[in-house]
């Protein structure tokens, strides 16, 4: 299993990560408690507990205090990594990598 490839399927493993990626995307400059991005993505927060935790452990998601709160937001320059590591994959599945003649 190629980087590309491995990195895709963990980043959308499950429909929560993929809200929560969205969410993120949506709103860059989004910064929240782990309770009020659950709220935002209409789930109670035990069930994007793990998720989160996964995004964190990936690089994706990054933990900060605040306070004497723990906000998460996105890691812009990991993220940007992993777009551009994604779209090297998706190009070479789909044979953009690839050298051809075109006339």
């Amino acid at each position: 299993m190629s980087r590309g490839s491995g990195l895709l399927s963990r980043l959308l493993s499950s429909e929560i990560k993929g809200q929560l990626l969205l969410l993120f995307h949506k709103n860059p400059g989004l910064i929240d408690t782990v309770d009020g991005v659950a709220c935002r993505v209409g789930r109670m927060t035990n069930s994007i507990e793990s998720d989160v935790e996964d995004l964190i452990d990936l690089g994706v998601l990054k933990i900060k205090r605040v306070g004497k709160s723990e906000v998460i937001l996105l890691d812009d320059m990991r993220d940007q990594e992993f777009q551009r590591l994604i779209v090297e994959y998706l190009d070479r599945v789909s044979g953009k990598g690839t050298s051809c003649d075109a006339d």
